[in-house]
């Protein structure tokens, strides 16, 4: 059996295996910082350290919105990431035979290769640890000094 969490974000729903992540968070403090890469909300302190977050709706492609999203998966790869996301619907244990493998577009690829069926409904897995690969080379140097520019 393989755990997932189901999630919301930019009103879709989508699963992740809860072996990829270091926590979940809710109703965290993001501390915005000048930035110019995709999805960054800001810095938020997570087990005694800051740690950079982004808005997982935006990775995905999703439009702007208008509040920040509530609750945060994180992910320890290299450095600890925070993804944002909307609602947390709860966990499911899924066979691992009832993990379907999707054919897509290369584009898609580092998001979703897979999708589990829940309740009728056919949901993406989300390949965090891809997703935080993307976005974190040299992530904590950048988030760091954009900080401490914003402090004078």
């Amino acid at each position: 059996m393989i755990e997932f969490a189901l999630i919301v974000a930019g009103g879709q729903r989508y699963a992740i295996r809860i072996r990829e992540l270091a926590g979940l968070e809710v109703n965290r403090k993001i501390a915005p910082v000048p930035a110019a890469m995709r999805g960054l909300l800001g810095l938020s302190a997570v087990q005694g350290q800051l740690v950079p977050v982004f808005d997982l709706a935006a990775l995905l492609g999703a439009g702007a919105r208008a509040s920040t999203p509530r609750w945060m998966a994180l992910h320890r790869g290299k450095e600890l990431v925070g993804l944002a996301f909307d609602e947390f619907e709860g966990s499911r244990r899924v066979a691992a035979q009832a993990v379907h493998e999707l054919a897509s577009a290369p584009e898609q690829a580092r998001m979703s290769r897979q999708a589990i069926r829940v309740d009728s409904a056919l949901i993406h897995v989300l390949e965090i640890s891809s997703l935080a690969a993307a976005i974190a080379p040299g992530e904590k140097e950048r988030t760091e000094r954009q900080s401490e520019s914003g402090k004078e």
